[in-house]
């Protein structure tokens, strides 16, 4: 099969998608069919690791260049060169488009319909009632576009049944809708020896807890500087704990989460940190690559306090470094509670109680939980147990 993957961006500030899409296109040459990937991006851009990785691999990448309105990833040179590039749709058996709300998304779609081209949609998180409602007015401008395009795919890709929830409800559920497919994403298995061993790390160093994302409205950080600051004074100090916060600055978010800390007593550092020091939090700022995996290694524990979640990446990538992780029930990992870590209700006294009961554990308990999550990664979680399920669908679809 050849496969047209469309995506806004793969720039590292891109985040999830520009990890995600490169992947997703890698297992699919892997198991020897052919994928480009279609974005928008400059000749000097610099792209995710990932993306470097699967053009590697032998995944083609096709830069378009942006043009105004930056916003909505537009470029005049994707509107004529998707129809015009060497036959460029024409010659695909498939095209997988991911996300929502931007020029590439509608154009990928209408270009493929253009081309008598199936569409597999994948929404990555868009349709969440949480996202919907920000910049609310601007997705009720553009949403009949985006229903448009779901409506008229051959499959939608899901990541979690409560995506498949989301894009329901955005659809209205109408009889005969479009196929809704739930696929997880995946992660790449960290080679060498991971954190579970729980022999790498000295005894008398003070303890790391981690959020890494992107530090922006909508994912739940102000939840834990409260529960941070239930425990900072007790739990976090007199157990030896710090909390470091990885991730770009969207909308100045980090200016008011440094004076919610504050007005909770906690100690703030802006930058590296240097040496961990118990009781404060860290923002760090984006990290990417394997500045990211050292980050990652380092951690004792990982936290994810989301509001509203489609999946959760960083969930799988903890894990399969095996390092146990606090969430919330808003994120479809409700099976980790308990066992490779702790899900509770998305509020600052139910994270503040998980995160305590993750300090009082012993290093030895906590790379158990740890070793019990690398081993669900295994088993589920996978690029090449992902990229499998991927395959399937598009034989299903390029085939039936």
């Amino acid at each position: 099969m050849k496969v047209i993957h469309v995506v806004a961006g793969l720039q590292p500030a891109a985040a999830g998608l520009a990890e995600l899409v490169p992947k997703v296109a890698r297992e699919i040459v892997r198991l020897g069919h052919e994928a480009t990937i279609a974005t928008v991006a400059g000749p000097g851009d610099r792209l995710s690791a990932a993306a470097d990785e699967a053009e590697a691999a032998g995944v083609r990448i096709v830069r378009f260049a942006p043009s105004v309105p930056h916003a909505a990833y537009a470029s005049w040179e994707m509107a004529v060169g998707m129809r015009r590039l060497s036959r460029f749709v024409e010659s695909a058996d498939l095209v997988h488009v991911h996300s929502n709300w931007t020029f590439p998304v509608w154009w990928g779609c209408q270009t493929a319909r253009n081309a008598g081209k199936p569409v597999v949609m994948s929404p990555q998180g868009c349709l969440d009632p949480v996202r919907l409602a920000h910049s609310a007015w601007k997705k009720r401008l553009v949403g009949s576009l985006d229903r448009r395009c779901l409506r008229h795919a051959a499959a939608i890709h899901a990541t979690s049944e409560a995506e498949r929830g989301w894009i329901k409800a955005f659809l209205g559920d109408p009889p005969g809708g479009p196929r809704i497919e739930v696929i997880p994403n995946g992660v790449d298995l960290p080679g060498g020896t991971t954190t579970a061993s729980g022999g790498a790390k000295r005894i008398d160093r003070v303890r790391r807890m981690l959020y890494l994302g992107r530090v922006h409205p909508l994912k739940g950080l102000d939840l834990l500087v409260e529960a941070w600051g239930r425990l900072a004074g007790g739990h976090a100090r007199g157990r030896g704990w710090e909390l470091l916060i990885a991730g770009p600055d969207e909308q100045g978010t980090r200016a008011r989460l440094e004076t919610l800390a504050r007005s909770l007593s906690i100690p703030v550092v802006v930058g590296p940190g240097g040496a961990a020091e118990a009781g404060r939090i860290v923002f760090a700022g984006p990290l990417y690559g394997d500045d990211k995996a050292r980050l990652l290694s380092q951690a004792d524990l990982v936290v994810l306090p989301r509001r509203s979640e489609n999946f959760g990446i960083v969930v799988a990538e903890a894990l399969s470094a095996g390092i146990p992780v606090v969430t919330t029930t808003a994120t479809p990992w409700g099976e980790i509670d308990g066992t490779c870590g702790w899900c509770v209700e998305p509020a600052a006294e139910p994270l503040a109680g998980a995160i305590a009961a993750a300090m009082g554990l012993t290093d030895a308990e906590r790379a158990e939980r740890g070793a019990r999550g690398r081993k669900l990664v295994e088993e589920k979680y996978t690029w090449a147990s992902v990229g499998r399920q991927m395959e399937r669908l598009y034989a299903g679809i390029v085939n039936g």
